[in-house]
């Protein structure tokens, strides 16, 4: 009676398979196919402005799913690939390999650190600029919600909308000024370093 199954010589004698990344079932296939169709008839039965907001949504959680899949995959078969590569002589080198001796740092040919690398406290007026920021978006924001829904609106929906400014405001003001003062750090840098 012959066997199908191959001996054990000729299985050790066969070059590894390579690590496949992507790899799934046929119950994953059916899941994202059904996920897709539900997604495409959320799409076509909503209205206005739903259908942006369902596929924006969509689009970041399959795109943070899709991440957190490919990074787990690499980080589980990091060591089967460099088995892989290793019983593959006509392979590419792949370089750099990290080195196991530890490194004397000050041996190193490297750059000055620059300021930028620092980290530092917010400055006083970046504080100042946020609360500012928050008085003005919440003072702008209450002003154009009690003119434009005027009686319609209750108190509670103007305090909501009007905290809401405020908090946007607050934002707004922290990136400007956090952008403005790390553009103004950088540009100090290079003119320093140009002289």
């Amino acid at each position: 009676m012959l066997s199908s199954r191959p001996s054990t010589s000729s299985v050790s004698s066969l070059s590894p398979h390579e690590p496949q990344l992507l790899r799934f079932r046929l119950r994953q296939l059916f899941l994202i196919v059904t996920l897709l169709s539900v997604l495409c008839g959320l799409l076509v039965t909503s209205e206005g402005p739903w259908p942006i907001v369902i596929g924006l949504g969509a689009l970041l959680v399959a795109a943070h799913v899709l991440g957190v899949l490919i990074g787990t995959r690499l980080r589980d078969t990091s060591l089967e690939v460099r088995r892989w590569r290793a019983a593959q002589p006509l392979l590419d080198a792949d370089l750099p390999v990290a080195s196991r001796q530890p490194v004397e740092l000050h041996k190193l040919d490297l750059p000055p650190k620059t300021p930028l690398a620092g980290y530092a406290s917010a400055n006083l007026w970046i504080t100042r600029l946020v609360v500012a920021g928050a008085l003005s978006g919440g003072i702008v924001g209450g002003s154009v919600i009690a003119l434009s829904a005027g009686a319609r609106i209750s108190w509670a929906g103007w305090s909501v909308g009007t905290i809401s400014c405020a908090v946007l405001g607050a934002w707004l003001a922290f990136l400007a000024s956090s952008f403005s003062a790390i553009a103004r750090h950088a540009w100090r840098h290079a003119n320093e370093h140009g002289k």
